[in-house]
């Protein structure tokens, strides 16, 4: 009887270590589900890009604004800069004209004084892209589209009050 009553204590112990590793196990099982569903929720929520809603915004932003209307243009003073090229010296001149977004002439009265304000900053930056042209970049159509482009998106870059819908080249000559 002594030997039944000391099997009967440890078969029973043995049984409550099971089961308490055995609720252990689940219990932990659980909370990783609920900490892995609740993250994935909170990132869909906070983190996650909006998809469509974000690319729509994304797409209006970018896009140009076409009219029929003709903006305001904002004349800017004639460059000349030496161009990147190694065939020897080359120079490019060219005067450019900026096209004020067409609409409410109380913005393009802000955007012309702001415009006045960044003449400095406006030329640098269209000298640094002109610069680092090659006259075979320069040269055909498509090169004058990119250049055009390339100097509008550096020029609403810098501006905070509006923006220009168009650069126009009234002078082009490389030599």
């Amino acid at each position: 009887m002594a030997a039944e009553e000391e099997k009967t204590p440890e078969e029973g112990g043995a049984k409550k270590k099971k089961g308490g590793k055995l609720k252990l196990i689940i219990i932990l099982v659980v909370l990783l589900i609920i900490l892995g569903g609740g993250g994935f929720v909170a990132y869909k929520i906070f983190l996650a890009p909006k998809g469509d809603q974000a690319a729509d915004e994304v797409k209006k932003a970018s896009a140009p604004v076409i009219s029929n209307e003709i903006g305001e243009l904002y004349p800017l003073e004639t460059f000349i800069v030496n161009m990147m090229d190694n065939e020897g010296t080359r120079y490019l001149k060219v005067t450019i004209q900026l096209e004020l977004q067409a609409g409410n002439e109380k913005a393009a009265a802000e955007l012309k004084l702001e415009l006045d304000k960044r003449i400095p900053q406006l030329r640098d930056a269209i000298l640094t892209i002109l610069a680092s042209k090659r006259y075979e970049e320069v040269s055909s159509a498509q090169g004058k589209l990119i250049l055009k482009q390339e100097i509008l998106r550096r020029v609403n870059s810098l501006l905070t009050k509006g923006q220009i819908s168009n650069v126009y080249f009234t002078e082009f000559v490389s030599q």
